[in-house]
């Protein structure tokens, strides 16, 4: 009995694990630019496409170089996205007209994607790690699992770093806070949004190629990843960072005790439990 709840915790805790990293670029996004980036599903898709395009091109090309192609690969995309498109949206101030260009991103990357790739299942080769173990407990544990965890929380700890602890990270703090003092403060405000995208952009990307050692994935999984990262990021509260990895790891457990108890539920007691905090904090916000 124990060993079964202990393995529950754990397949919970490396599912959630990288579920807080799916909505940390959008938590990220929204915190700073005030913008909900709804391509950033497709961005997650794109990283997990450059990886798979980049073994394909160079078989045998180890993990530890793929992982920066695919991130540098999605940052400089959303660094240019942000450039040419979404913040001559923002400057409209209106938050509709950056949400619906982002929308027309997403679709458009979506089709280049089906029209370049084509529309079958894509998967990461990861030879011999999808199938390595090693015991704990007694219980015989995946490692492909734990490496992602691992790998998201290394993820979330250095963004830590990065915002509370370096000159970078006060000027992002300053520009989601107070954009036109930090403007006054010789800040270069969109110096600091095309950063932030660029830093978006390349978490979604380890995302995706997160998930593409775990399952296929294809140029229509956006809008699932999109829907993950958007449940997070709420449930974590908006812009919030450890906010994400906590909603992350609780949807991850829900969905792996659900999966337990009903085999074909799939996510949809992850969407319930979503909903149910929807209400909850509705009826707490108007207690307040």
């Amino acid at each position: 009995m124990i060993g079964a709840v202990f393995e529950i915790l754990l397949h919970g805790l490396t599912l959630g694990g990288l579920y807080g990293l799916i909505g940390a670029g959008l938590a990220l996004n929204f915190g700073v630019l005030r913008v909900v980036n709804l391509a950033h599903g497709e961005m997650i898709t794109l990283g997990a496409f450059i990886t798979v395009g980049s073994l394909a091109l160079v078989p045998g090309l180890p993990l530890w170089l793929v992982l920066p192609i695919a991130g540098l690969g999605c940052a400089a995309i959303g660094a240019g996205l942000q450039v040419v498109f979404i913040e001559r949206a923002m400057s409209f101030r209106d938050p509709m007209v950056p949400l619906l260009v982002t929308f027309g991103i997403a679709i458009i990357m979506r089709n280049l994607l089906v029209e370049t790739l084509g529309a079958d299942l894509r998967g990461l080769d990861v030879q011999g790690l999808g199938q390595a173990r090693f015991a704990l407990f007694g219980l015989s544990i995946g490692l492909l699992p734990v490496l992602t965890l691992a790998l998201a929380l290394i993820a979330f700890g250095i963004l830590a770093f990065v915002i509370a602890k370096t000159e970078f990270g006060r000027q992002v703090r300053a520009v989601s806070d107070l954009p036109d003092i930090a403007a006054l403060m010789s800040i270069r405000v969109k110096k600091i949004h095309i950063q932030v995208a660029a830093l978006s952009a390349g978490l979604a990307a380890l995302a995706g190629v997160l998930l593409a050692m775990r399952a296929s994935v294809s140029p229509f999984s956006g809008v699932a990843h999109l829907i993950i990262a958007f449940e997070v990021v709420v449930l974590g509260g908006l812009g919030s960072m450890r906010g994400a990895l906590i909603a992350g790891v609780v949807l991850g457990l829900v969905q792996v005790v659900s999966t337990r108890i009903d085999g074909n539920a799939g996510l949809l007691y992850v969407h319930i439990f979503f909903f149910a905090g929807l209400l909850i904090r509705s009826a707490l916000g108007r207690l307040s």
